[in-house]
């Protein structure tokens, strides 16, 4: 996940991981101290682990989402993003600290047009089930659907007295039906 969601202070708001430096300096710190040296919070983890492999020139910035969010965009995926993460906290299997980095990366992620999972960096819906079921199971049994999980977590978010007239993410995504199936957004598309 560091990997695929960066952590460049320059990126725009959504290719963040969504933890404050100090956050992520002990993560990094913590689960991969080899790659943390040399490293500094606010500059870009993935750049600096390809140059330890000697793989700059094949790096690739994960992010496609362009530079100029417009501040009202950028509210609107703030208050999503605080949602997410409430949601995800209420519903730890545990008070490990690695739950609520969990939680932070997660509710960043899911601000993005993307599938979750894809959005991640993870192999597939398969594993993000797995990271679910392990951190944060009594969110992740209650899915006795098996629904998209960001389609879930609006759904719980809903059910819990958020505005259903607020647009979501997941209206303007291309991958609407994918996860939606007929049912057709009410709501006005926001994101491009």
């Amino acid at each position: 996940m560091l990997l695929r969601r960066c952590s460049d202070a320059s990126a725009p708001y959504p290719c963040a991981l969504g933890l404050p430096p100090d956050r992520l300096d002990a993560l990094v710190g913590t689960v991969f101290p080899e790659a943390a040296a040399g490293w500094t919070p606010g500059r870009c983890f993935s750049r600096h682990v390809h140059r330890l492999a000697d793989a700059e020139a094949e790096h690739r910035h994960a992010c496609a989402v362009p530079m100029d969010i417009a501040v009202p965009e950028i509210i609107r995926l703030k208050r999503e993003e605080e949602d997410f993460l409430g949601l995800l906290l209420r519903n730890r299997s545990s008070d490990l600290p690695i739950a609520a980095v969990f939680a932070a990366i997660i509710a960043r992620a899911c601000v993005e047009n993307d599938h979750l999972w894809r959005s991640l960096g993870l192999a597939g819906r398969n594993s993000l089930a797995d990271l679910l079921r392990r951190h944060f199971h009594p969110l992740a049994s209650a899915n006795t659907r098996k629904l998209r999980w960001k389609r879930f977590f609006y759904e719980r978010l809903l059910a819990e007295g958020r505005p259903a007239d607020r647009p979501t993410v997941c209206d303007a995504c291309s991958h609407h039906s994918d996860c939606y199936g007929d049912i057709v957004p009410t709501r006005p598309h926001v994101m491009p």
